[in-house]
């Protein structure tokens, strides 16, 4: 009795057993043969795609490895922020319409609606400040008209009304699009910063940003960040602190935005408005003696006498004017050579005669 149960008992076992496994597959000879595999990789936020590349390179000297300076750096960075990055999904609809056409059978047709949300980041300080930092590159002629303090007194309210609009825009606060930008900087905190922000996506970034403000403002305000991180998030919680903060006297995170710059490409007219006048401005003096060797060309007679010599250049008289004055220095050099050596000569022997 006892085996005739085990055995009824083990029979659903393995009978559920062999349910879940699927049925062997019967191999077929084209599966050994080489194929090819179409492989989709995902999108969005999964996606194993590059959006940054960065190249750095630094150097150092003898003295400034003794002195402990810092080293010498320059880093560029691309970067491609995707849609995903600043639109937010709201909703998906899917709607299938079955549409008729006379004399063919009906066609399916399937529509797909995304409601998104625009997600804004603000771009980093580098970002904020760009005409800024193009303005101490151009010499603080950027924004600015002539500087000369020379114009009426309408051209100067002009400049003041424009100064006023350029300040106005400065302050508008710029925020993450989609599409390239380019970030460049010569200082190694900066580079180090960078390194940090790429393993966090824009949300972190900002949040980021945001600690570095806060610590920056009570330093300020002379609060030690300790007490501040001990009163509100607790003594356990101390990943983000910088090493800025070991610094003595410097704020925990200084300002190495003013060392970088960060534009999106191509770059618009709208974001640098003054460049191109600055740049103008710069190069005139430069090109104002050009501009009068063309101006006299361009006069009737410089110009004929440009067109006279260059039909002469295309005749053969510059050629036999060449060969005539080629023929004559070599005359000149052999045959004054042996001249004077006749009339060297002859003065010596007129002189031994004399003697004897």
């Amino acid at each position: 009795m006892s085996s005739t149960a085990s055995s009824s008992s083990s029979t659903p076992s393995s009978t559920s057993y062999q349910s879940q496994e699927p049925p062997p597959r019967q191999e077929l000879w084209w599966d050994r043969l080489p194929s090819l595999k179409i492989v989709r990789p995902p999108k969005g936020s999964f996606s194993p795609q590059v959006d940054e590349r960065c190249f750095t390179f630094c150097s150092q000297s003898i003295s400034g490895r003794i002195h402990g300076q810092d080293p010498w750096c320059r880093s560029i960075c691309f970067r491609r922020v995707f849609k995903h990055e600043v639109e937010r999904v709201l909703a998906h609809h899917r709607t299938q319409t079955l549409k008729h056409v006379p004399g063919k059978k009906p066609v399916l047709e399937v529509r797909e609606e995304v409601e998104t949300a625009p997600v804004k980041h603000p771009l980093p300080p580098e970002g904020q400040r760009s005409s800024g930092w193009l303005a101490m590159l151009l010499g603080d002629r950027f924004g600015h008209g002539g500087g000369n303090g020379t114009g009426s007194g309408d051209d100067h309210d002009h400049e003041h009304e424009q100064e006023q609009a350029h300040t106005h825009t400065q302050r508008e606060t710029k925020y993450w699009q989609e599409g390239w930008y380019l970030w460049w900087s010569n200082s190694r905190w900066a580079v180090q910063e960078k390194l940090d922000l790429m393993r966090r996506d824009l949300e972190g970034q900002s949040e980021w940003q945001r600690l570095k403000d806060r610590r920056n403002e009570e330093w300020a305000r002379g609060v030690p960040p300790a007490l501040e991180e001990q009163g509100q998030q607790g003594e356990g919680q101390h990943h983000d602190v910088h090493p800025f903060e070991d610094l003595g006297n410097a704020p925990p995170f200084p300002d190495v935005a003013s060392q970088s710059l960060l534009l999106p490409l191509p770059v618009p007219p709208t974001s640098l408005p003054s460049l191109y006048t600055a740049l103008e401005e710069s190069i005139r003096p430069a090109l104002a003696p050009a501009g009068r060797v063309l101006a006299l060309v361009a006069a009737n007679p410089h110009r004929e006498l440009f067109e006279r010599v260059w039909e002469k250049a295309k005749t053969d008289e510059p050629r036999k004017l060449l060969v005539v004055a080629w023929g004559r220095v070599m005359e000149n050099f052999f045959g004054g050579e042996d001249g004077g050596e006749g009339r060297g000569e002859g003065s010596r022997g007129k002189g031994k005669d004399e003697k004897r």
